[in-house]
């Protein structure tokens, strides 16, 4: 079987102070994967850093993988998505290329995505799936809140209202899902005693992330929640999650938070029942637990052999 093209579309932010390596974790697993997924290109948005911030890390990422082969594409500064971008091109126009064959993996705000699908109507049609990390039903990384946040939704709303509500194959890891998975001392010292190139680039920035993590008012302890990771395993490993197709919508309200609740539950606002009835609604796979040992098992064992040669 010939290997899973995909598309990942992200916002990495690896190297700049205090800032989330997430992407970075997510990347360098698929791309430790060659004989079962053949990363296409990355396509970069603004979320985590600027869109400029974010193709100067994924080439850093790239270079630790050794794929500088690999195309990179700047997308939509933020908060709005714009059809006009090197990033939305490639997005429709490989999915087009490739119809029923590409999958999207979007980690950082959908503002690409849904910028795609302004460009080429037909983008949802074409794509194999998208599977989407963000949204929130009620975890919020700073503790109880009344409202949930997850930040990838809360920086283009539209967006996230828009791909929800896309008519295509959709899998849905809400923050809720990600948190019970946790980066502990444990995973880093395990990362720090590996010799694959992928392990001695992440060492360093596992370590300071987790430091970082280790004093932040989280309500997870002992690490830090490897967000995107979690998406990434979920295309090889989808047997360690438990969850079901589920309506699924951002919450109503004038401020966009990335909460996120059932199509069927509360009353959708004015703006919420236009946009329904223009483009309906679709249910997507909503994964709503995980074997978290199992999933780190899972990324550690890639990243320990990730660039070398297979035996």
């Amino acid at each position: 079987m010939p290997p899973a093209k995909i598309i990942i579309d992200t916002d990495p932010a690896i190297g700049l102070a205090l800032r989330d390596i997430d992407d970075a974790l997510a990347i360098l697993y698929l791309l430790g994967l060659p004989r079962e997924f053949e990363v296409l290109g990355l396509t970069v948005v603004a979320g985590n850093c600027s869109v400029r911030e974010g193709v100067r890390a994924a080439g850093g990422i790239l270079s630790a993988a050794s794929r500088r082969d690999l195309p990179v594409f700047p997308g939509s500064p933020g908060r709005r998505h714009r059809a006009g971008t090197p990033a939305a091109a490639f997005l429709a126009s490989t999915a087009a290329a490739h119809p029923g064959e590409v999958t999207v993996l979007a980690i950082g705000p959908l503002s690409n995505v849904a910028a795609a699908g302004l460009l080429d109507p037909g983008f949802y049609g074409n794509v194999s799936r998208i599977v989407m990390m963000g949204g929130a039903f009620s975890c919020s990384p700073f503790g109880p809140l009344p409202l949930a946040f997850e930040f990838n939704f809360f920086k283009d709303p539209a967006a996230a209202r828009g791909v929800l509500a896309a008519p295509c194959d959709k899998v849905l890891l809400a923050a809720d899902l990600c948190s019970q998975v946790v980066f502990t001392r444990r995973e880093v010292d395990a990362v720090r005693s590996m010799g694959s190139p992928a392990a001695r680039y992440l060492s360093g920035h596992l370590e300071r992330w987790y430091r970082v993590n280790h004093v932040a008012p989280t309500p997870w302890k002992g690490g830090f929640v490897p967000w995107d990771a979690v998406a990434a395993v979920y295309l090889r490993k989808p047997g360690l999650f438990a969850g079901r197709l589920q309506e699924v919508r951002l919450r109503p309200g004038r401020r966009g938070t990335g909460a996120l609740e059932l199509a069927g539950e509360g009353r959708p606002s004015r703006a919420a029942r236009g946009e329904a009835g223009r483009v309906g609604t679709f249910p997507c796979r909503l994964p709503e637990s995980v074997d978290a040992r199992g999933l780190l098992e899972e990324f550690l064992s890639v990243i320990e052999g990730s660039g070398r040669p297979a035996a």
